[in-house]
């Protein structure tokens, strides 16, 4: 246990340790200033030793307490006392979904789908913000008690520099496993689409009473991730909706490509069976997924198979899931190192039941034109359905195809083909960040043209509009005008004859960086500003770069001895050097005899200078 202050930065005291993770114990608190309970989570000496953590720790603390949305755990403040760094997190009192389900077992249909969609529309929110939150799990997923679901760990859970901690130590991270997407497993980059996949996890566990994959270690739960099928849900729990079971397995396909592309569009479905609609993006049942068609024993303990009570399936999600047992209090403190293992992805295997549908074996479709590969697949009874994809092959070409060949599929299951295509769907980018929009419509095969266009109302940066608009049909290579929201110009305050700081400080503050050019001036003293490059007045981008020209005071000169020099050379001498020059006595031949200023002496420049012959 951390040896932690009983008052942390004088403001945050003790009171209990509430849980305790794989890299911290989380306690409760009171903040003393704002006289609320708080959940302050501390690191492990251990990684507080270690600077390079404690920088990730720090900057992620940073990135999640942008997150400020109902179903996300708020995250505060971050400090550090000694050598103790916390973060000071939304004190959530309730249980973790993981609680609710070791009492439960299962959740009803539409329990499960609400608690499913509330999780989705945090996690849309966050990768909306470009934060993947990478261990969608119950254990963080927390319900208050008037129901509320509360998703914790934001973008602090996963540490991918550390290479220490493995899949092979048991135990370690399987609570993490269980929930991996197939390219986390193999150590790919993981996008939002990965965090669909942990939440399609969790939604089969809320409605079977279990986790489609288990194993001995970690190992074997991963490898399972990346080749196995999971039993169709609606094999182990028969009451299960059948629009359910396809929300679950449309979210579960090892190919992101397959899968729900945002959990935008998963809550959207979620949304749609709660009201009893058809659904929208969900792919016709078990097509793209590959579940398992044998049936399985339920799981022990009866609660797998319990249906929606009568009346339930159509309703409105209007009430919280039922809470039964003493509720418990805190953030679920998880913080599990993940380490990743590379598989050679193997072929998705196929269960056959004696009683099913006829199995065929799928044929090898990649590399044919579209028209002659969806004969073929009609002819062996399937259906097929095509999704375009730019590519360098020849257009109409299958480049590739779920499930994949020499698999044994039912009858009149659907075949996946991704067919080259020099034409795409413009996606929607509206509200993205410029930079998400660019680099979309670049893996498009589309060239980019950015407008900036004055918006008072949106975020620098955000995209306004396209042209072609979304939905519209664009060939590769041609270009599409993105419109992102440029922030109005500032006007440049006036600053002259102001002290340097206090130039500076009115520059920044109207939202301006500051370079200060020393400049020479006969009428402003040192130190005070001149003037500003550009003028004041003048309207420029906010954060761009002003000029301040801040006073050096006048030039000066060294003054030369001329004494002794023909007058007309001296006289020409300091002339040369911006002195105003008054000869005496000198006729058209004399010679220098005193000077006035001194020689060596500095004086401004513009200075009156007499010589006397």
């Amino acid at each position: 246990m951390n040896e932690v202050p009983e008052v942390l930065a004088g403001r945050y005291a003790i009171e209990a340790e509430i849980a305790r993770g794989g890299m911290a114990d989380v306690y409760l608190a009171r903040d003393l200033q704002l006289d609320r309970r708080v959940a302050v989570k501390v690191l492990f000496p251990e990684y507080s030793r270690d600077p390079t953590f404690v920088e990730r720790f720090r900057r992620e603390a940073q990135q999640a307490a942008i997150l400020t949305h109902p179903n996300i755990v708020s995250v505060y403040d971050y400090g550090q006392e000694g050598d103790t760094y916390f973060i000071v997190m939304e004190y959530v009192e309730g249980k973790s979904l993981r609680d609710v389900l070791q009492v439960e077992v299962t959740l009803s249909p539409m329990q499960s789908a609400r608690v499913a969609s509330e999780i989705a529309d945090a996690i849309e929110f966050a990768h909306r913000n470009q934060v993947v939150h990478r261990d969608i799990k119950p254990g963080n997923i927390l319900i208050t008690p008037t129901g509320q679901v509360k998703v914790a760990d934001f973008g602090i859970a996963a540490n991918p520099t550390d290479t220490k901690s493995g899949l092979t130590s048991t135990g370690a991270v399987m609570g993490t496993a269980n929930y991996f997407s197939p390219e986390h497993a193999q150590g790919q980059a993981a996008d939002g689409r990965s965090d669909v996949y942990s939440l399609g996890i969790v939604l089969y566990e809320m409605t079977t009473g279990q986790p489609p994959f288990t194993g001995e270690s970690p190992v074997a739960v991963a490898m399972k991730h990346v080749r196995d099928d999971p039993i169709a849900p609606r094999n182990i729990n028969p009451e299960l909706p059948v629009d359910l079971e396809r929300i679950i397995l449309t979210a579960l396909a090892k190919d992101p490509d397959y899968r729900y592309q945002s959990a935008a569009d998963m809550r959207t479905d979620l949304m749609q069976f709660g009201r009893g609609r058809p659904l929208t993006f969900a792919a016709a049942a078990g097509s793209a997924v590959g579940a398992e068609t044998m049936a399985t024993p339920a799981v022990a303990g009866g609660g797998a198979g319990r249906g929606a009570p009568p009346g339930e399936e159509h309703e409105m999600w209007d009430k919280p899931p039922p809470r039964k047992g003493p509720i418990i209090a805190g953030v679920v403190g998880v913080l599990l190192l993940i380490a990743v293992v590379a598989f050679a992805l193997f072929g998705l295997n196929s269960g056959s039941g004696s009683d099913g549908p006829e199995q065929v074996e799928v044929p090898n479709l990649v590399g044919q034109s579209y028209d002659e590969a969806a004969k073929q697949v009609r002819v062996a009874g399937f259906q097929v359905s095509r999704i375009d994809k730019v590519s360098d092959q020849s257009v109409d070409t299958v480049i590739k195809q779920s499930p994949d060949a020499g698999r044994l599929l039912a009858k009149g299951r659907t075949i996946f083909l991704t067919v080259s295509s020099k034409v795409v769907t413009i996606p929607q980018l509206v509200g993205k960040t410029f930079e998400q929009a660019q680099s979309t419509l670049t893996r498009l095969g589309l060239a980019v043209e950015r407008v900036d266009l004055e918006s008072p109302d949106k975020a620098p940066g955000t995209v306004l509009s396209t042209d072609p608009v979304a939905g519209t049909k664009a060939e590769k290579g041609s270009t599409v005008k993105v419109t992102v929201s440029l922030e109005p110009p500032v006007a440049v305050p006036a600053v002259a004859n102001q002290d340097q700081v206090q130039a500076q400080t009115a520059l920044t503050t109207a939202g301006f960086q500051v370079t200060v050019v020393p400049t020479a001036s006969p009428t402003v003293p040192a130190g005070k500003a001149i003037g500003t490059n550009p003028p004041a007045g003048t309207k420029a981008p906010k954060g761009s770069t002003i000029q301040l020209q801040v006073s050096t005071g006048p030039d000066t000169v060294a003054v030369p001895n001329v004494v002794g020099q023909p007058f007309a050379a001296a006289a020409a001498s300091l002339q040369g050097l911006g002195l105003n020059v008054t000869v005496n006595g000198c006729g058209t031949a004399g010679v220098i005899a005193s000077q006035s200023p001194a020689a060596g002496s500095t004086v401004p420049v513009a200075s009156n200078a007499t010589i006397n012959c």
